[in-house]
């Protein structure tokens, strides 16, 4: 059995979630709303109780987001690619929290990788590109 898992702004735990319930909070970005809500959320697709894929979002408080697509059978990682030239530029979003500035996209780019996210978990969402995190300069 499959499913989606949702965890955002700092709500609970939503185990059936639909997707309409959170175009709000990309479509009508407010970064007050989201520095309420902790500054992220995450969608996860579980079969069989594993959790085989994530797309982890971040806002910088600035009007952009960073998309983190986790493909946890392979164990890769790949990030949002909103300007290439600036993915071994790595920032803090908040709370510790670090990005390949290269990889802020705007709300609605974000957006369209959680609709593309819910019809092919087990694929990087199609209508953004990506950058698999192994190929990125991260600080020591």
């Amino acid at each position: 059995m499959s499913e989606f898992n949702c965890i955002f702004l700092g709500r609970e735990v939503d185990r059936s979630p639909e997707l309409s319930e959170y175009a709000e909070g990309f479509l009508n970005y407010s970064a007050a709303e989201w520095n309420r809500g902790g500054g992220d959320c995450v969608f996860s697709y579980i079969e069989d109780g594993l959790s085989l894929a994530a797309l982890v979002v971040l806002h910088d408080g600035k009007g952009r987001m960073s998309v983190r697509y986790d493909l946890a059978r392979v164990r890769k990682a790949y990030y949002s690619i909103g300007s290439k030239d600036e993915m071994n530029t790595i920032v803090d979003v908040g709370d510790d929290r670090f990005v390949p500035l290269g990889s802020l996209v705007s709300p609605l780019t974000a957006w369209h990788a959680v609709e593309d996210f819910f019809v092919k978990p087990l694929e990087m969402p199609g209508r953004l590109h990506w950058m698999n995190a192994e190929e990125i300069v991260w600080p020591e």
